[in-house]
């Protein structure tokens, strides 16, 4: 309930800011999203994991080499990835088995999908500032259909699927007001600004509040682990000085946050599977 009512309030708070304002937005992101992911460094007695530091490094060198060869296959990794972290972190807890996985792809190609279906053009500007090539044409436009389709048909029977199971029909409609307020957030605000209310108010904080005693516990290494994110961040916008502020900004935020976000992900997302579906 929380998550729900932070996510709605800061729709509500961002819903006005002018373009100008988007620089706070990505700190704002940045600022929230990087202690819950700092957390995968800190071994159980408090110090830096050397194995999590060294998958971290070759991640981050493997995904800034696909960034600068291949960045179009660099960007389809990070959707791919971003939905699957997404979808099975934010599950909700009476789900398991085939009923988790099913609302994984509820929850997690929401996200990916609905800035695409609901603001097309900022969307695939966006992608084309990122990959350096064009996106849209009629390959883009097929796909972005048939993924509409499946996911209008996912969600229908993911109500049903919850109802076989016979949970509580309050948590039921709890979650699906969850995914009805998220449409809504994407359909209403620009996508950025969108991302960040959803990320900001649901996903961090949903995933702080798993990890809260260690967030708490260790918060000078945490700490620094997220200032070490901002000056990396600061040295790659330091050094992108060929292009407009305005794309500079935008293009050196994402990619900068996918090189810790795609490490992250994939850590999760492996953890959280193995937790929930017994592997």
């Amino acid at each position: 309930m929380v998550e729900l009512l932070l996510v709605s309030l800061l729709a509500a708070g961002l819903y006005a800011l002018p373009p100008s304002a988007y620089a706070i937005v990505l700190a704002l992101g940045i600022a929230t999203g990087m202690p819950h992911g700092a957390t995968d460094l800190i071994t159980e007695r408090g110090g830096v994991s050397r194995p999590a530091l060294i998958y971290y490094a070759l991640g981050i060198a493997l995904l800034g080499g696909l960034w600068m060869m291949a960045p179009s296959w660099a960007l389809a990794a990070f959707l791919v990835l971003s939905m699957v972290h997404f979808g099975s972190e934010d599950a909700a807890a009476e789900s398991d088995g085939l009923l988790f996985v099913h609302e994984s792809l509820v929850r997690g190609a929401l996200v990916v999908l609905a800035p695409s279906i609901f603001h097309e053009a900022e969307v695939l500007r966006l992608f084309e500032l990122l990959a350096g090539a064009s996106w849209s044409g009629a390959t883009w436009t097929m796909a972005l259909n048939t993924a509409q389709t499946v996911w209008i048909f996912l969600a229908f029977t993911l109500f049903g699927h919850y109802a076989v199971r016979s949970i509580q029909w309050r948590r039921v409609a709890f979650v699906f007001t969850q995914i009805l307020v998220l449409v809504l957030v994407f359909r209403l605000l620009h996508p950025l600004t969108a991302f960040v209310a959803y990320f900001v108010g649901g996903h961090s904080l949903h995933s702080g509040r798993k990890i809260w005693p260690v967030l708490k516990k260790y918060r000078l290494l945490v700490l620094t682990a997220t200032s070490f994110t901002f000056l990396l961040a600061a040295f790659v916008f330091w050094v992108t000085v060929d292009e407009a502020l305005d794309d500079r900004l935008v293009r050196s935020a994402f990619i900068t946050l996918s090189l810790f976000a795609v490490p992250h992900a994939l850590w999760r997302t492996f953890e959280v599977l193995r937790s929930r579906l017994k592997v």
